[in-house]
């Protein structure tokens, strides 16, 4: 795999503890006093969208569908992510305990519905692990193999597992979700729990169009170190809206507004997502 803190500076970061990610050191004084304005999640969440013209995607898609490659609009999204996050590394950061991290992977998580007995349906969260210099392609087949993992009425993922023995320790169940935000603040958490956790993740994306759903902009978890979430949007008049929540701690508003410019450019021109990055 290739880890985020390749693409970046050594002197920047420096070894504390976490499994997950490493302290960026070397950033100036402002930037690292407004995690200690803003200590949390709700305080330093901001609101962006993101509109994208379909038609070229769709004929894309379509062309790719022909040619015997199984992808979907939720694959091209992320994709588009991938690659932003190749171009603005900075954007795979978090904060916790108001010290900034720079991620060490890439992942993005999602919920989806399940089959269950008869014509019940219920809902799980699933993460996918995703290479820096994945392209389309290979991002859509891992996320169909996590998908069909998971879809089956009667599977029983990982993150449920979880979220079971949780749910059925002999404690307040409150209790041990505090124990693990005492752990996760502290970078303590075990390794294993983050790695399942669909809330210690690069993006959370909810493809709100495949319930005939307008966009929203989704609260950020406080417990997890998840920076960002995208909802897709129901499209109108061909048009599709990302509602984007994001940590606005994790870097710079310029950094923003540049990511965003970046994010639209590869929504409407698909075929840089099969290309290395060059331009």
């Amino acid at each position: 795999m290739i880890y985020c803190d390749d693409m970046i500076d050594k002197k920047e970061v420096g070894q504390v503890g976490r499994s997950d990610g490493k302290l960026v050191r070397d950033i100036p004084a402002f930037e690292r006093m407004i995690p200690q304005i803003m200590p949390r999640r709700c305080d330093s969440t901001n609101f962006a969208k993101v509109e994208f013209d379909l038609a070229k995607v769709r004929a894309f898609l379509r062309e790719l569908r022909v040619a015997g490659h199984q992808v979907g609009m939720m694959d091209f999204v992320i994709a588009a992510y991938v690659r932003l996050l190749q171009r603005i590394p900075e954007l795979n950061r978090f904060v916790v305990n108001r010290k900034l991290y720079q991620r060490n992977h890439i992942c993005v998580a999602f919920s989806m519905l399940r089959r269950g007995e008869g014509t019940a349906v219920d809902e799980t969260a699933v993460k996918v692990y995703l290479e820096q210099e994945d392209d389309l392609l290979q991002i859509a087949q891992k996320i169909r193999a996590v998908i069909k993992e998971n879809e089956q009425p009667a599977s029983r993922n990982a993150v449920d597992a979880l979220v079971d023995r949780l749910m059925n320790l002999p404690l307040l169940p409150g209790f041990s979700v505090s124990v693990l935000r005492w752990m996760d603040r502290r970078g303590i958490l075990p390794k294993s729990v983050i790695k399942l956790s669909p809330f210690h993740t690069s993006m959370y994306i909810s493809n709100l169009a495949s319930i005939q759903m307008d966009y929203v902009y989704h609260h950020l978890y406080e417990f997890g170190t998840a920076g960002m979430f995208v909802t897709m949007g129901k499209p109108k008049n061909n048009v599709m809206t990302l509602g984007i929540s994001f940590d606005e701690r994790i870097c710079i508003g310029a950094t923003w507004a540049k990511a965003f410019f970046e994010f639209k450019r590869s929504l409407e021109n698909p075929e840089r997502l099969l290309k290395e990055l060059t331009d």
